[in-house]
């Protein structure tokens, strides 16, 4: 193996296990002198004058000599700083102001895959050992230099190098860190496979939440609901419009809920807007939007319509048989052609959104009288779902109970528990409101209860209270009594007294057979603020159900 003198008093000899080459006397009398005093097994000693520091290398013995005088300038050869470097798990090197490598720690002999100790670096890169070098640099620019480095063994490092000064501000070394980016780059695939899991986890914790809050909302026991669910579920695969019917209260926002989460849109938002809670004048502005200075009080730079911020997703138009006739014709061709225009606006702008409609009224007939258009229902009821009403259903009547029991505990910190034969009325109970009217009877006797326990004659007694609860209400007393003298007094008094009774009995059965005040003066043939001081005149105010 080749031995090279690094000055006229500096020398390196490597032994391998077969021969050892010397170029002078002077060298081979050193190395004999050298050898006897390492068969003690020494690391660092000294021979007349010189310093001796041995590593064991691959290739065999590196002794490095040096003149005495010169031992304060190679400090990090001793053998405490030699350990220390060595503890590092970066790879180190250390070169003198020529670029002479003066040390190599044991982490950058493997991550480089080259021993260079004594080596100059300018030659290293002659031999095409590695791309750039690092300590040339420094030694060029007396500055901290950072580059990515590429050795023979085709890794990549990234490597750092920093001059060292001596007490007249001369350049004396360069130390340079050596970094594997292979090590880097697998740390930053793993990161980037959590971040992705942590995505995976987010959203599988974001679908069981949403489930869960399905399950506590919906309660589907009965054969006839377990039927909508399936339907449901079904149908939930698909974008098709899907037109939900069923009486007052029944759930229907709960199942398009339901939809909307199985869908293939269940991560992008769900609007929902009730046909009959909005002004007709507002409500074309609302679905569509308008352009600046479209009308009085437009919103300078105009406003998106709801079908333009559902894009993606799912839009519930809840009471659609509610929609004015002019307004159904655009909903119409947002159907047809998938695109919306705005109001003062000849542009359209296209959509996509999937529909779901809902009513409690009979749309076919209300296509038969002219009230609705023949087109749009048949576009809007491509996949129909019935939801049956929850007398339909006495199945789910005690789940529900328990359900509303705890929710009210959860909420309230209230615990109550309601007694079989109290349960049994619940449960006979024909329930006119449906869900929403049985949710708020559970709610309204937990909180007025006394007792932990809700007896028969609690709930009775709530039931007895109420004029709607009594007409549904199965009480063969209050039934007779209404049988006997109601009719009778049809035929007392004067003509006045006749026609306010006959008013009287026609506001609250209109009252009874409609969910709203808006309804039942639209069934009486009179305007709402009409209809609402004839129930003050009469005092029925406890008659009237307002629709949530």
């Amino acid at each position: 193996m080749l031995t090279k003198g690094l000055n006229k008093e500096e020398h390196f000899f490597i032994v391998n296990n077969h021969e050892v080459i010397v170029k002078s006397d002077i060298q081979i009398e050193l190395l004999e002198k050298i050898v006897n005093h390492y068969c003690k097994g020494k690391e660092t000693f000294k021979v007349e004058g010189y310093f001796v520091h041995v590593l064991v290398t691959s290739q065999g013995n590196l002794f490095y000599v040096r003149p005495l005088k010169q031992f304060s300038d190679i400090d990090f050869m001793n053998p405490l700083s030699n350990k220390v470097l060595n503890s590092i798990s970066d790879g180190i090197t250390i070169c003198d102001r020529k670029g002479k490598i003066l040390f190599q720690n044991d982490i950058d002999i493997e991550i480089v895959g080259l021993d260079l100790m004594g080596r100059y670096a300018k030659d290293v890169i002659a031999e095409g050992l590695m791309s750039d070098s690092i300590s040339m640099k420094v030694i060029e620019s007396k500055e901290k230099v950072t580059i990515l480095q590429t050795f023979i063994n085709g890794k990549c490092f990234l490597v750092s190098g920093k001059p060292i000064f001596d007490e007249d501000n001369e350049l004396q070394y360069v130390v340079a860190i050596t970094r594997d980016m292979t090590q880097l780059k697998l740390l930053e695939q793993e990161v980037e496979k959590l971040e992705v899991q942590n995505e995976n986890f987010k959203s599988k914790l974001q679908t069981l939440h949403n489930e869960e809050s399905l399950k506590s909302s919906l309660i589907a026991v009965s054969p006839a609901m377990m039927q909508v669910v399936k339907r449901v579920m079904r149908v939930a695969e698909v974008d098709s419009t899907v037109l939900i019917g069923g009486e007052s209260g029944v759930g229907k926002e709960e199942i398009t809920k339901l939809i909307h989460a199985y869908s293939r849109r269940s991560q992008k938002q769900i609007l929902t807007i009730n046909c009959s809670a909005i002004p007709e004048t507002l409500l074309e502005s609302e679905l569509f939007g308008y352009e600046a200075g479209s009308f009085t009080g437009a919103v300078k730079g105009g406003k998106a319509g709801l079908f333009e911020i559902a894009s993606g997703g799912t839009v519930f138009l809840d009471e659609i048989g509610e929609m004015p006739l002019l307004l159904q014709a655009k909903l119409l061709r947002v159907l047809q052609e998938s695109e919306v225009q705005r109001i003062g606006s000849g542009k359209p702008i296209p959509i996509d959104v999937r529909i779901i409609a809902a009513t409690n009224r009979n749309l076919a007939e209300m296509v038969r009288q002219g009230s609705f258009r023949e087109d749009l229902y048949y576009r809007l009821n491509i996949i129909p779902i019935e939801i049956p009403s929850l007398r339909q259903r006495r199945e789910d009547i005690i789940p529900m109970v328990n359900h509303f029991l705890a929710l009210i505990e959860e909420k309230y910190g209230i615990h109550r528990t309601i007694e079989s034969s109290a349960i049994k009325i619940l449960e006979a109970y024909d329930w006119p409101g449906n869900v929403r009217q049985l949710k708020n009877m559970v709610e309204r006797i937990c909180l007025l209860a006394t007792q932990p326990e809700i007896t028969v004659n609690t709930v009775q007694q709530e039931l007895d209270s109420n004029p709607i609860l009594v007409r549904h209400t199965e009480n063969p007393i209050q039934k007779k009594y209404e049988q006997e003298h109601e009719p009778a007094t049809m035929y007392n008094g004067t003509l006045k007294e006749k026609v306010a009774l006959f008013e009287k009995q026609m506001i609250k059965q209109a009252l009874s057979e409609h969910s709203s005040i808006r309804q039942a003066a639209k069934s009486l043939g009179c305007d709402q603020s009409t209809l609402v001081r004839k129930i003050q005149k009469y005092q029925l105010t406890r008659h009237v159900s307002y629709k949530d």
